[in-house]
């Protein structure tokens, strides 16, 4: 049966998927709203009742009446979700499940994460230093506990028989402390997805950090496409309705790696500064860049996008745009993300601005701006993708729905 949804970020995070959510579950009556991967490095802002909120674990459907599950393809540190629900307090609408098959983030591997940082040295990725990593690796090894093992910890301590009676120790305490945390919670989620009518999956990160399809090493530690969001969740791809990609009018990631369209300080430092580009997760200043069509239109292959949001298009709002339609190395320029990118730079389409104030803006289609319309009519034509959405603001109602 076609009743889920899938919003995903199309490229290196930070797109504003929350908001995305947030507008879909007003709109649309959403049973459940899912998160298929990753922990608590991901952060998601939403502007709603008059606040900005930061939501980091728990799916950003808890602002409404609806089930919130963190799915088994997430990885759970339960003081971060008890500490998330503390802080957003009384606008916690919503119901939150935790899947009994989604892995710990424990201590150790914390500790691990900060450990392997340091001896990386200067080749450092750029992690959020919050265990994920090596969560995940546990998982891999099969030595990972799950939020289910806090239900019978007596059965789960099995396991570790092999243990030093030290460790062992520690690690039966620490998983009672996370029992009384989140044990509340946690259940088998099927019988959930089985009578939800209308299903939400919320994926975090983004398709350039994908750990096998983004700019390996500079990625999360988990798959953040959507088929890597259907293992995550338990759904298969006969539940799938629409696949909505969030990209931005610009581009930003965070941390190390690979950027072909960079911008220069000045500009960069710009568009940072009006499109207060500073990570929800970490505090850190977000590289920027240019709107890279090549990059965006592997990430809609790989996703099988059907609607297109695009985000932040106000912060440019008095800027001649540039638009990546290649990649050049030499006299090759081609139109698809390599194995590496590291040796081309972009070939781009350049626009002028539109000058006029944008910023939250709600448009009837036909008033967009004609400069702007002409780039998202470009844009379009180059992804072969819809756009469905149009945001000029963080609140829900600076959006513009495009009914063509």
């Amino acid at each position: 049966m076609k009743n889920t949804d899938i919003v995903i970020g199309l490229q290196w995070g930070d797109e504003g998927k929350g908001k995305i959510v947030d507008l879909l579950v007003s709109k649309n009556n959403y049973d459940v709203v899912i998160r298929g991967n990753g922990g608590n490095n991901a952060g998601h802002s939403i502007s709603a009742n008059g606040k900005t909120f930061a939501v980091h674990a728990i799916p950003s459907g808890i602002f409404q009446k609806c089930v919130n599950i963190i799915g088994p393809g997430c990885v759970v540190n339960p003081k971060a979700v008890v500490k998330e629900l503390e802080n957003l307090g009384k606008y916690v609408v919503g119901e939150l499940i935790i899947s009994d098959r989604a892995p710990l983030v424990l201590q150790k591997h914390i500790d691990e994460d900060k450990e392997m940082e340091i001896k990386k040295g200067k080749n450092s990725i750029g992690t959020t230093l919050r265990g994920i990593g090596p969560a995940y690796a546990s998982l891999k090894n099969r030595t990972a506990l799950f939020a289910g093992d806090l239900l019978n910890i007596k059965e789960a301590m099995k396991r570790f028989d092999f243990l030093p009676k030290k460790e062992r120790k520690a690690l039966k305490k620490e998983l009672k402390e996370n029992k009384k945390l989140i044990g509340k919670y946690v259940k088998n989620i099927i019988p959930e997805l089985h009578k939800a009518k209308r299903i939400l999956i919320e994926g975090a990160q983004a398709t350039m950090l994908d750990n096998l399809y983004g700019t390996y090493p500079y990625v999360t530690s988990s798959n953040t496409i959507v088929s890597g969001l259907l293992a995550g969740t338990g759904l298969n791809h006969t539940n799938i309705r629409k696949v909505y990609g969030v990209t931005k009018f610009y581009t930003t990631r965070v941390g190390n790696g690979p950027f072909v369209t960079e911008m220069k300080p000045k500009m960069a430092k710009y568009v940072q500064e009006v499109g207060k580009e500073e990570g929800v997760s970490t505090g850190r200043i977000r590289r920027c860049g240019w709107i890279d069509l090549v990059q965006l239109k592997y990430a809609c292959k790989l996703n099988g996008v059907t609607d297109l949001c695009m985000m932040k298009s106000d912060v440019l709002d008095s800027v001649d745009i540039k638009t990546c339609v290649g990649y050049k190395n030499g006299d090759e320029i081609i139109d698809y993300v390599p194995f590496s990118t590291k040796e081309y730079e972009p070939v781009y389409k350049k626009y002028d601005a539109w000058k006029e104030k944008t910023f939250n803006e709600t448009y009837e289609y036909q008033n967009i701006p004609e400069n702007l319309d002409t780039i998202l009519k470009d844009i379009e034509k180059y992804l072969d993708v819809p756009l469905s959405y149009l945001s000029t603001g963080p609140g829900r109602e600076a959006t513009t729905k495009i009914k063509k």
